[in-house]
């Protein structure tokens, strides 16, 4: 078993400080999780402003496994996708291992939707495989946890992004419920 986890995915749940939750939920062991050799400069870059987000991925570096070099004829399949969205497809197409992906880009999900409608050996491998975006890992992750303890998680992210866009807005407000 191996699930491929792309750099959209990781920075939002590092920003929410879910990883070690996602973890969990995914029943994987972590060097079962392959990343995207760009990921720890990329991602170090977006967070090095929310300290514990950095952190959270740091965590989540030292137990994953960089995507091994796809093939350069598989990748060419996917031309229309992002270099590191087409890296992803092609190990996943070639690799009978990988039974999972998760992903945080829509757009990329709308465009692999839109390959599959011409590429049935495509929609037959993706179909025996499991593809969650965002919106599924958050229920998953809900569903095994509970909403409290992803309420909390969520209120904690949201209140750091705000403070974010506070410090370079001061106009932004917020209002607190019931006020």
């Amino acid at each position: 078993m191996i699930v491929l986890a792309d750099n959209d995915i990781v920075h939002k749940l590092a920003c929410c400080e879910l990883l070690p939750e996602l973890l969990i939920w995914l029943k994987a062991p972590p060097a079962q999780i392959w990343v995207l050799p760009s990921m720890p400069f990329m991602l170090r870059r977006k967070l090095k402003a929310d300290t514990k987000a950095l952190a959270c991925l740091e965590c989540f570096l030292q137990l994953v496994k960089p995507i091994p070099e796809a093939a350069i004829a598989s990748m060419e399949r996917f031309a229309q996708l992002d270099v590191g969205e087409r890296q992803m497809l092609a190990i996943l197409v070639d690799d009978a291992q990988v039974t999972q992906m998760v992903t945080g880009d829509k757009r990329a999900l709308k465009l692999i939707g839109d390959i599959t409608s011409t590429d049935t050996a495509l929609a037959d491998r993706l179909a025996a495989a499991q593809i969650d975006c965002l919106e599924s890992i958050m229920l998953g992750l809900i569903g095994h946890f509970g909403f409290a303890a992803m309420q909390a998680h969520a209120v904690e992210a949201l209140s750091s992004y705000l403070a974010g866009v506070r410090s370079v807005a001061k106009f932004v407000t917020f209002k607190e419920p019931n006020a």
